[in-house]
């Protein structure tokens, strides 16, 4: 009884810790002070299946983009798709130089990727997806870090659209609660995860790229530790508005669950062992305060309290120092209210994703 009660203490510490860590990264990462516009060489890769509602929207921020005299061109990258996107794109006019190139031997987004990787002619690869729209100085803000030849990699922030009811709201806070943490990790010299949907780096770093393509996902997170093999001080975070990249959230439980699966399906690969740990760490808070509660004990009840109270306090903490950022104006109540549908997923998610199978794009994937 008396370890389990050190335990139970020390976890609720080491949690409030380390999201008291993650706000004060985040908020003593400056925003990127311009360096001297040089006109850079810039591929907007985008690759896409079965997309032809959300293509739209996309190509029209693509033609609502400020240069500022880059050389820009956009490689699109057909992944099979099944729809009209194809044709929306070949239909519609766009000012930038732009291609479609179609993913025929293989299938996935690793291999779109890297068959774009092999036609981009830019020196600075702009990666995002079919599903997103930025502002018209998106492009600027991501490719200025590359001004200094250090850096090679620069991860973007991304949010959900417009988001309206409580199960869209805990969705929407959830996720950006998710790219703040990946910026603080970088912040850190701890990579840890980063967005596909907004990331750039230098070509040269693909060739050395490992995408385990053992794993159906995690291109970006692979791109982000082969950076880090290369130069941790050469990855940073675009901490700028008007970086943020816009993209759909999930529109039902079960898109939010193959994602959810997806995502964490990578958790056992992270070169950085001290992150692989910390994600063990926050299962093991997490399933603890099940646990406790189905002792159905007044020890059990007692530090299942201790644990959430501890956990609602550090994310109120995280969520105050970049909701701001994020455009976000409350918070706390479906914080509040979601603690149960967060701690269960937090719980169970983690083992499920390392023998379920999940769908993504109608595709069984694992």
């Amino acid at each position: 009884m008396i370890f389990f009660i050190v335990i139970v203490i020390l976890l609720g510490l080491w949690y409030y810790d380390l999201l008291s860590r993650y706000a004060r990264l985040w908020k003593n990462m400056d925003e990127l002070t311009p360096p001297p516009n040089e006109p850079l060489s810039v591929s907007i890769l985008i690759p896409f299946r079965n997309e032809e509602a959300n293509l739209p929207a996309l190509l029209d921020s693509l033609n609502a983009l400020n240069m500022h005299d880059h050389s820009v061109e956009v490689v699109f990258i057909d992944d099979k798709s099944m729809d009209r996107g194809v044709d929306i794109i070949e239909n519609t006019i766009i000012e930038l130089s732009q291609s479609i190139i179609s993913n025929k031997e293989k299938s996935g987004k690793k291999a779109a990727m890297q068959l774009g990787w092999e036609v981009a002619r830019g020196d600075i690869i702009l990666q995002t997806d079919a599903d997103c729209v930025f502002e018209s100085e998106w492009l600027a803000k991501m490719v200025e870090p590359f001004q200094d030849e250090r850096i090679n990699l620069v991860s973007g922030p991304v949010s959900y659209g417009e988001s309206k009811g409580f199960w869209r709201n805990l969705l929407a806070l959830d996720f950006v609660a998710l790219i703040a943490i990946g910026a603080a990790h970088i912040e850190w010299k701890l990579p840890m995860i980063c967005n596909g949907a907004n990331m750039a780096y230098r070509k040269s770093i693909t060739s050395r790229a490992e995408l385990n393509t053992s794993k159906a996902s995690g291109d970006d997170v692979f791109l982000l530790q082969s950076a880090q093999q290369l130069d941790s001080d050469g990855i940073i975070f675009s901490k700028s508005s008007e970086a943020i990249v816009s993209t759909n959230g999930p529109d039902s439980f079960m898109e939010f669950w193959n994602q959810r699966l997806r995502w964490a399906s990578k958790n056992g690969d992270y070169d950085i062992k001290k992150n692989t740990y910390i994600l063990k760490a926050l299962w093991v808070y997490n399933i603890t305060i099940l646990i406790s509660l189905f002792t159905f004990s007044a020890l059990g009840f007692t530090a299942a309290l201790y644990l959430v109270l501890l956990k609602v306090l550090a994310e109120d903490k995280l969520y105050s120092s970049f909701s701001s950022f994020f455009g976000i104006e409350t918070w706390f109540k479906t914080l509040l209210l979601g603690q149960p549908f967060h701690i269960i997923y937090m719980a169970i998610v983690p083992p499920l994703s390392q023998f379920l199978k999940y769908q993504w794009k109608e595709r069984k994937l694992s």
